[in-house]
């Protein structure tokens, strides 16, 4: 049976991502499915550069504005729901476009994941600032960690699969060993992945993240969170970035100016942990907002083998 044609677009925050994969999927016949832990609620927009109405007509999209700020949502949740979604979409003969930042996520969906909530997104972040070196994540150090934490768990996994090896460490870190744990299937048989990342400079990508946040500013982030604190004071993704400092400029503990500059630093502490995880996945081909063409061609070449 030939496989089935899935893209993933992907890269660090700021880069492009939304316009270059709306823009593919005119033109290939594609359906996103958003990549994130925070669009999937409904009210969290500004904060979120949520894809706004006019871009979401143009492309339909799946994952978005789905559940009310109070509702869990975890990656077991998200790789339920994609899994339906990527399924009804290649029945429709479309293509599903796997458009986001949540690189975990991702790869959960891909690669499969261990059957527990035992870690959670902080865990994560700390471990992959922990083992991040300039060319990426220390793999070495990373497996080595964990055949101290978790023999067992270590001899099962090649020293080169950190995402795996980072889900494992991030378990034990949480008093639960992964090897007593079977972890479900991914979804890499019958599928043929292509993953494209935004290759954009880092400095340009911290002049996108300053001038994104004022225009969070500009177009009331502040109101935003307010409403949303009113309505669902314990709705977890108020602690995202964006809406953390947000909340501290309401209370007064902090001054506007230090407000943006608090939400830029975390954004950039982001797109570190973003470009880390991205060099360690050497399926990832690297694109700009030019190469419009030259994907699309790769991408009508791979349906004329699939016979798709």
């Amino acid at each position: 049976m030939p496989k089935k044609l899935c893209l993933a677009i992907v890269g660090p925050t700021a880069s492009g991502k939304t316009g270059f994969a709306i823009e593919l999927a005119k033109r290939v016949g594609g359906e996103i499915v958003c990549v994130d832990s925070t669009t999937v609620y409904k009210g969290f927009d500004i904060g979120t550069s949520k894809p706004t109405a006019q871009q979401q007509q143009q492309v339909p999209h799946h994952l978005l504005d789905i559940l009310d700020p109070d509702d869990a949502f975890n990656a077991s949740d998200f790789v339920a729901r994609a899994r339906k979604h990527m399924e009804e979409i290649s029945s429709r003969g479309k293509i599903p476009l796997l458009v986001g930042g949540s690189y975990f996520y991702l790869r959960a969906l891909q690669q499969g994941m261990y059957p527990t909530g035992g870690y959670d997104d902080s865990t994560l972040e700390s471990l992959t600032d922990e083992y991040s070196t300039d060319a990426g994540l220390d793999k070495a150090k990373l497996h080595e960690a964990l055949s101290k934490a978790d023999p067992a768990a270590a001899a099962a996994l090649h020293p080169n699969d950190s995402y795996r090896v980072l889900r494992a460490l991030a378990l034990t870190r949480q008093g639960v060993k992964p090897s007593e744990l079977k972890p479900s299937q991914g979804m890499e048989d019958g599928w043929l992945w292509m993953k494209y990342a935004m290759a954009v400079s880092r400095k340009r990508l911290e002049t996108h993240i300053a001038e994104r946040t004022n225009t969070m500013v500009r177009s009331g982030l502040a109101e935003e969170v307010r409403g949303l604190q009113a309505k669902h004071p314990k709705a977890k993704a108020l602690g995202s970035i964006g809406y953390a400092e947000t909340a501290r400029f309401l209370k007064k503990e902090i001054s506007e100016e230090t407000w943006i500059t608090e939400i830029n630093q975390n954004t950039r502490r982001l797109l570190k942990r973003q470009t880390t995880w991205l060099r360690s996945d050497e399926e990832i081909r690297y694109v700009d907002a030019r190469d419009v063409d030259r994907v699309e061609l790769e991408i009508r070449n791979l349906q004329s083998v699939l016979g798709s």
